[in-house]
């Protein structure tokens, strides 16, 4: 089974992109993380759900028009490994 992930609700975020950088103000620990592309689009297409890394794979194609391949995968993987190091991700039991 693949692992799955929940990002921090919205209201325990704010978000100020700043060109080509996005500020995350995380409300819980006070810390503001300063984050580039593909980590604003990817708390975006996780939204409220619990995903997979693949699943939000699949929703950054198709939102983006990118090309679905095991690159990206990887990618949006390492990301989501960072992004739960940061506390702005968690990783949840699948059952």
């Amino acid at each position: 089974m693949s692992q799955l992930y929940r990002a921090a609700t919205p209201n325990k975020l704010i978000q100020h992109p700043l060109d080509s950088m996005t500020l995350i103000f995380q409300k819980s620990s006070g810390i503001t993380h300063i984050v580039a592309d593909p980590v604003p689009a990817i708390l975006e297409v996780m939204a409220e759900d619990t995903v997979t890394a693949d699943a939000i794979t699949h929703r950054l194609s198709a939102g983006f028009d990118l090309e679905e391949s095991a690159d990206a995968a990887d990618i949006v993987l390492a990301r989501l490994v960072e992004l739960c190091s940061l506390g702005l991700v968690e990783q949840v039991d699948g059952g």
